[in-house]
């Protein structure tokens, strides 16, 4: 007599309203679909489409049990919120919408941002946003970055007369008054747009006039969209958000509402960001001296060998004393710890790229011990190296 199969549970249906034109969108769904693959008991509707499209009519009379959306506006908002199933926005656009919201930590991009061009020297900052009220990520974004700049005690120029949200403005007119703007700012100005598109249409402006990037000017995207970022006449610097690490939230967030719909979920879930990645954009240092110049380049190509301080003052031409103010007044930090971050930095690659031994990798970033680069990473980012891993991989 052949055994009964034991009974399968149910499976889940899910459908996902989220554009595959933009690489935000993408990477929402890597990592729904790590999600899926981890807990394999989702039956998918998916459609790809462009961005901001209309909610599929089929959604009316569908008989489904959770949906994970990009609302862009109060429609297609209501004929979600209509179903009366669980439901996720991922792009937190329309106010007091009520179903939790999972997301970017936009104070992380400001803050990473803001630390990107310190540490290349700048000493002069601007940002370019969208109009006041299109999106208020985007407003976070800016409002933001410009409380980094003001408590560090610089002036933040700002431009948000870009034609975002505003579906008759003319590409010409727009790139007209970015240029017009630019013109303004002063050399070495290191400006921040508060996603990608805005930036390379930035640098498309500043090419136009004749403003060299990044020799006269600096330019910061976010999202790091690689098709953008590598489009642009100067290849673009951008920050890059852990779209993938948001998608795969907000899917084990939508099966705990599916599965438990009495279970308490948070308003709002945000996801920090992990680094920025340098391309052309923003590869200079923004500094008069020569001396320190000088050490920098040596601590780059030198920081884990390892190397101390005096091995450093030797190459250049003035004392240790001297030396430690220029550090400090140019970037805000001393010798040692510029030699820390650039260690750190090594580690943090081979930790995310790499499944080798803490003892390896102490080894080939200039640490002491595994011991001791542990006790750093507590120190500095406040963590393990195994939580930082498991976060970053």
């Amino acid at each position: 007599m052949r055994t009964p199969r034991p009974r399968q549970p149910r499976r889940l249906k899910v459908a996902l309203l989220i554009e595959t034109s933009r690489a935000y969108g993408r990477g929402l769904l890597e990592g729904i679909a790590r999600f899926n693959r981890e807990n394999p008991s989702w039956s998918v509707y998916f459609e790809p489409s462009g961005f901001a499209r209309a909610a599929p009519s089929w959604l009316r009379n569908w008989d489904g049990d959770g949906i994970l959306a990009r609302i862009s506006d109060s429609d297609t908002a209501e004929l979600l919120l209509s179903r009366n199933i669980p439901l996720i926005d991922l792009r937190g656009i329309l106010p007091d919408l009520p179903t939790p919201f999972v997301g970017v930590d936009n104070r992380s991009v400001a803050e990473l941002a803001f630390q990107h061009f310190r540490d290349h020297g700048f000493e002069r900052f601007a940002i370019v946003g969208a109009p006041s009220g299109y999106h208020p990520h985007l407003d976070q974004r800016c409002a933001y970055f410009q409380q980094q700049v003001s408590q560090a005690g610089y002036p933040c120029a700002t431009f948000t007369d870009t034609r975002l949200g505003r579906p008759n403005a003319t590409w010409e007119a727009q790139q007209k008054r970015i240029s017009k703007w630019l013109k303004t700012l002063d050399d070495r100005t290191a400006i921040l747009c508060v996603d990608d598109l805005l930036a390379r249409e930035t640098i498309d402006a500043a090419t136009r006039s004749g403003i060299s990037v990044p020799e006269n000017l600096a330019v910061l995207g976010v999202d790091n969209d690689e098709h953008l970022c590598t489009l642009s006449p100067t290849p673009l610097s951008s920050v890059a958000t852990d779209a993938a690490r948001v998608g795969h939230l907000a899917a084990s967030l939508l099966h705990q509402m599916m599965r438990a719909p009495k279970k308490r979920i948070p308003k709002e879930q945000l996801v920090p960001c992990r680094a920025v990645v340098t391309r052309a954009s923003t590869d200079i240092l923004a500094i008069d001296s020569p001396q320190l110049i000088r050490a920098l380049d040596f601590i780059k190509t030198h920081a884990c060998d390892p190397i101390s301080v005096e091995q450093v003052v030797t190459q250049t031409f003035v004392c240790r004393t001297l030396l430690e103010n220029e550090f400090k007044r140019h970037l805000g930090r001393t010798i040692f710890k510029e030699i820390l971050r650039n260690k750190l930095q090594r580690a943090q690659t081979l930790l995310s790229h790499s499944k080798r031994t803490l003892e390896d990798i102490a080894a080939e970033s200039g640490f002491q011990s595994a011991t001791y680069l542990s006790q750093v990473f507590r120190r500095e980012l406040g963590q393990t190296p195994g939580q930082w891993r498991k976060q970053n991989s």
